[in-house]
């Protein structure tokens, strides 16, 4: 395959100071209709959704230089991906490292703690739950069915206006280890929290507090993102909530490939350093 054949993703890193300008070097480069290129814009930092060549790519990775904006281009067929994600329900945080058990309680993964290099926690907004306060009673159903087998229309039921019921948000945590990467997935609410032992609370909302501490110190080379920072404080900033657990799946994914892009530009600084 040519180079001029193969195609990019880019990604970008820090949110704009003049988005107007970051949109008009998009829709000139990308001919991107200007009200798409905005929109999209508003939500940098990202992964711009299409694929782009080589020419383009250079064109707008050398804007986003000027404008001082980091961002960086993969080549398309090997842009690091999750793959699929395993939700798990029983872990134990040892010494030696992280023991994961499957539903009969038989190990099937054991990772050591070097081997971690993302941390990625967050809230996922649940959508309300509607209940209705006062369902047709025995009676009036038997009346509405007597009504008809007589042959006269059965009086339509008017239900009580529902009862609209706040959920909570869902506390949910990505962690992804490297070689092989491995992407797993935790829910506050159906883990099992037995290894904490006489640290063991009565709630999830206590026992993954817990659970979180355990990782993030004894994780020491992963990368921990922000939101997993204010939970870990205990902290509610709009930071930590996501609309879905695909969307925390993204931001976890765009947060890994900064933190690769930092570690690679800090040893460049070093090494001119030293130079």
């Amino acid at each position: 395959m040519s180079t001029s054949d193969l195609s990019y993703r880019l990604v970008i890193f820090d949110p704009p100071d003049d988005p107007p300008a970051v949109r008009d070097l998009f829709v000139k480069v990308t001919g991107a209709h200007p009200t798409d290129a905005m929109q999209w814009v508003a939500r940098i930092p990202g992964v711009w959704p299409k694929p782009l060549d080589e020419i383009q790519v250079r064109a707008l990775l050398d804007g986003l230089f000027d404008l001082e904006i980091a961002a960086e281009a993969w080549r398309a067929d090997v842009f690091p991906e999750f793959g699929p994600i395993r939700t798990i329900h029983d872990v134990a945080c040892l010494d030696e490292g992280f023991r994961v058990k499957g539903l009969r309680g038989e190990p099937t993964h054991w990772v050591p703690w070097n081997k971690f290099e993302l941390i990625s926690g967050g809230r996922i907004e649940t959508e309300d739950e509607y209940r209705d306060i006062s369902p047709p009673t025995w009676v009036s159903a038997i009346g509405a069915s007597a009504r008809f087998f007589m042959g006269r229309k059965p009086t339509p039921y008017r239900s009580s206006r529902a009862l609209r019921v706040p959920r909570d948000p869902r506390t949910e945590l990505i962690l992804v280890r490297k070689e092989p990467r491995v992407t797993f997935r935790i829910v506050a609410l159906q883990m099992n929290y037995a290894y904490l032992g006489d640290r063991l609370a009565t709630s999830a909302a206590e026992n993954f507090p817990l659970l979180l501490n355990d990782i993030v110190n004894r994780a020491g080379e992963a990368f921990a993102t922000e939101p997993t920072r204010i939970l870990l404080e205990g902290g509610d900033a709009d930071e930590t909530f996501f609309p879905s657990t695909q969307s925390l799946v993204d931001y976890s994914l765009h947060r890994l490939l900064w933190s690769w892009y930092r570690r690679d530009r800090d040893k460049e600084q070093q090494t001119l350093m030293g130079d």
